[in-house]
């Protein structure tokens, strides 16, 4: 368990530095937290007597903004927890595009590829001198291609910030998973909220 426990404080590290770059360079820092869950229908999922938590942080980038529509990328360092399952730690980019609704509304559609780096939770072993023996859990690696679908709502000012409160339900698909399940789909159901340095709108550009 220590193995990961490091990898993710050095992530968590690294990531302290780029967000203290964005809030300088004016970008926005987005923050979200939820449930995960590993399988459809949600079996051992979210709604069991174990919560299964995931935390997201990230920024984003306007790549052409509009009165309506914006097309943006996001930058994002997350982690989840799934009791029965694993742990895991990844880092990915999407390619979004927001539309903007009367009164502050809009939804989002991103698509995006990322790393994962996963550790199982139960103990593994491996066989040494003719005894089996734990086995050190330095996780496995893997390819992680997200689709988030985002409701949220932009207009909260508080003092020098802009808050966009969101919902968001994002699948995940993961590559490779298991000897014998070569793929395997994860869920986040998310709420969160898009911090923006200043009053700056979110479609009108950074």
């Amino acid at each position: 368990m220590k193995s990961y426990k490091l990898l993710i404080l050095l992530l968590l590290f690294c990531w302290g530095d780029a967000t203290s770059l964005a809030a300088q360079e004016r970008f926005p820092f987005v923050v979200s937290g939820g449930v995960h869950s590993l399988t459809v229908p949600w079996h051992l999922g979210p709604v069991t007597k174990r919560l299964n938590p995931v935390l997201i942080v990230g920024t984003e980038h306007t790549l052409k903004p509009g009165n309506r529509f914006r097309l943006y990328l996001t930058a994002n360092l997350g982690y989840f927890r799934h009791y029965w399952w694993m742990t895991g730690v990844f880092i990915d980019t999407e390619l979004g595009i927001s539309y903007m609704f009367l009164h502050g509304f809009h939804t989002d559609l991103r698509l995006g590829v990322g790393y994962l780096h996963y550790f199982w939770r139960r103990k593994t072993l491996e066989l040494r001198d003719g005894e089996y023996v734990q086995a050190t859990n330095w996780g496995k690696p893997a390819v992680l291609v997200p689709l988030s679908i985002v409701l949220g709502y932009h207009g909260i000012s508080a003092r020098s910030l802009t808050l966009s409160p969101f919902f968001s339900a994002q699948w995940a698909l993961q590559a490779p998973f298991a000897d014998e399940v070569p793929a395997m789909t994860h869920l986040f159901l998310l709420f969160g909220v898009r911090i923006n340095w200043g009053n700056a709108k979110p479609n009108a550009g950074e």
